[in-house]
């Protein structure tokens, strides 16, 4: 009930702000809408991220840890989503994974070297595993480009 009201009047203080605006600056209706969508959506991640916090706190595993991670990705938090997927890890040490997983991470933070070290140690536990081969040739040539580009520099 307490989040109904709140949601309510996040919602009303949106669009008399957004009322306002339109009249005094051409902001489109769905422009309004996305704005209260993004409200709705944060406060459901916000909730999601809250629940799966108390699970760990009562009984952690594995699956909470990895779901944990991949809500945070999925918002782009990915310190927040590497610290959950090592917590993963300690459970299971030997789910290949949550190595591509930390990969992700890493590789959206621009940490190329610890990106490549997480799809290996996955190749390591499962030579199948496509994903982390793919991350793996992707930093490769991402390296290439920078070192070239590197080498432009210095010839400048």
């Amino acid at each position: 009930m307490k989040t109904k009201k709140i949601l309510t009047s996040l919602l009303f203080a949106a669009l008399c702000v957004n009322t306002f605006a339109l009249n005094n600056m051409a902001i489109t209706p769905s422009k309004v809408l996305k704005q209260v969508g993004q409200i709705m959506t944060d406060n459901k991640f916000k909730k999601e991220e809250q629940r799966l916090q108390k699970m760990i706190s009562t009984s952690a595993n594995k699956n909470t840890y990895v779901n944990l991670g991949n809500l945070y990705i999925s918002q782009n938090k990915n310190k927040e989503a590497i610290e959950s997927y090592q917590e993963a890890t300690l459970i299971d040490p030997t789910d290949p994974k949550l190595f591509t997983s930390m990969s992700i991470a890493y590789l959206h933070l621009g940490f190329y070297e610890m990106s490549k070290t997480m799809a290996e140690r996955a190749i390591e536990l499962d030579p199948a595993l496509t994903h982390a081969g793919k991350i793996i040739k992707y930093i490769d040539k991402k390296q290439e480009v920078i070192s070239k580009a590197s080498k432009t520099d210095k010839a400048i």
